[in-house]
C-alpha cells in the first residue's frame, strides 16, 4: 500500500512548533550516535531498530501504510568525510531491524556496508519520489556489543549495551515535502544544540577493569566532501567540584576513552564519579578546505564498559538547550 497521509487541518507555522527538538518525542530525522562494523560472536557490533508510530498531526491508514526511508553510514573524515546512503522502508506501526554486516535482519532487505568500521548513522523519511517530508513518527535504538578476546571463536566477554537514538522533529505538518540538504533550523527541521553535559565514571583498574568513553559528533557535514576540523573545549569536574580542563578535535565524528583524553581523568588521580561540560564547539579552517568554520552542533553518548558486566552501560548526553543553525549535506 502506498504512502497515504490525511492532513488535518492547516500546518501550524514554525513559531508554533518551537525552534528546538525534542528527544523524547518521534521525529522525522533519527540519529544514532555510534555503530560499529564487525562481530562479537554470536552477536554483530550494532544492532540497529527502527520503529514508526502515526504523527499526532495526521491520520493514518489501519495496517500496511508504507513509511520510505533514506539512511547514510556517515565516517569520521582526514579530513572527507566517507559516506555511503541506502533506502529502507518501514510501515506505520511496523519495526525493522538492521546491522551493518547483515547479519540480523528484520523485515528489511540488506543494507551496504559502511565504508568504515566506525561511525554514526543518520535516517530520515522521504516520499517515494526520495523527497525529504515531514512525518513525525521515527523513534529507535541501537544495541551494541564488543567482545574481550574471544574462546572458541566467540565473545569471552561480551560488553552488551544500548541507547537511545536522537528524534530531530519536522518543523512542517506531515508529509509536506522538505527541500534539500537538511536544515536544521527551526524552519524545516527542528534545531539542536552546541553544548553537552553529562555525568561520567572515571576510568579505574579496581574492583574492576572498568572503561569510559566519550562519542561525539556534529550534523554539519558534507558529505564525502572535505570538512573543516571541529575543536571542543571540554571541561571536567570531579565530586569536589575540582576542575580539569582539556580539549579534543574530530572531523564529523570522533570516540575516545577519558584517560586517552587527559590520563588524569581516572579514578586513581581524580575521583570515581564526576561531570563533564562543553564549552565550545567550532569548526576552524583547515588548509585548502572549502567549508564553513564557527559554532556547529555537538551531540553524543556516553559509555561505560565493564569486566564485571553488569556495570557496563550506554547513555545519551544533555544539551543546554540553545539552538546552533546547521546543515547536512547527503
Amino acid at each position: 500500500m502506498s504512502f497515504v497521509l490525511l492532513i488535518l487541518g492547516m500546518a501550524r507555522p514554525a513559531a508554533a512548533w518551537g525552534r528546538l527538538n525534542d528527544s523524547e518525542e518521534p521525529g522525522s530525522v533519527l540519529v544514532f550516535h555510534k555503530f560499529g562494523k564487525g562481530f562479537a560472536f554470536p552477536f554483530a557490533k550494532t544492532e540497529i531498530a527502527i520503529s514508526v508510530t502515526c504523527p499526532t498531526d495526521t491520520t493514518c491508514n489501519a495496517m500496511g501504510q508504507t513509511v520510505h526511508l533514506r539512511a547514510h553510514w556517515v565516517c569520521p573524515g582526514k579530513p572527507i568525510c566517507n559516506e555511503i546512503d541506502f533506502n529502507l522502508k518501514t510501515t506505520v506501526n511496523g519495526t525493522i531491524v538492521f546491522d551493518p554486516e547483515n547479519f540480523g535482519l528484520t523485515n528489511t532487505d540488506t543494507v551496504p556496508k559502511p565504508p568504515c568500521d566506525r561511525g554514526y548513522l543518520i535516517v530520515w523519511v522521504v516520499d517515494a519520489s526520495g523527497r525529504p517530508i515531514g512525518f513525525n513518527g521515527l523513534i529507535g535504538h541501537a544495541v551494541l556489543h564488543d567482545g574481550n578476546g574471544f574462546v572458541g571463536g566467540f565473545a569471552d566477554v561480551n560488553f552488551y549495551r544500548a541507547y537511545n537514538a536522537l528524534p530531530i522533529q519536522a518543523s512542517v505538518a506531515s508529509g509536506h515535502t522538505i527541500p534539500s540538504p537538511l536544515v536544521f533550523d527551526g524552519t524545516a527541521y527542528q534545531a539542536i544544540t552546541g553544548t553537552i553535559y553529562g555525568t561520567v565514571r572515571f576510568p579505574s583498574t579496581l574492583p574492576t577493569h572498568q572503561r569510559t568513553f566519550l562519542t561525539l559528533l556534529t550534523l554539519d557535514v558534507r558529505s564525502n566532501r572535505p570538512n573543516n576540523p571541529t575543536f571542543v573545549d571540554l571541561n571536567f569536574y570531579n565530586e569536589s567540584e575540582i576542575l580539569t580542563s582539556t580539549s579534543t578535535h574530530f572531523v564529523c565524528w570522533e570516540e575516545f576513552n577519558l584517560t586517552d583524553l587527559n590520563p588524569i581523568l581516572s579514578s586513581d588521580f581524580f575521583g570515581h564519579r564526576g561531570l563533564v561540560r562543553s564549552t565550545k564547539a567550532e569548526k576552524v579552517q583547515a588548509p585548502g578546505v572549502s567549508d564553513r568554520t564557527g559554532p556547529v552542533t555537538l551531540v553524543g553518548i556516553v559509555e561505560t564498559l565493564d569486566d564485571s558486566l553488569a556495570n557496563s552501560a550506554a547513555y545519551l548526553l544533555y544539551n543546554d538547550s540553545k539552538p546552533v543553525a546547521t546543515t547536512f549535506t547527503p
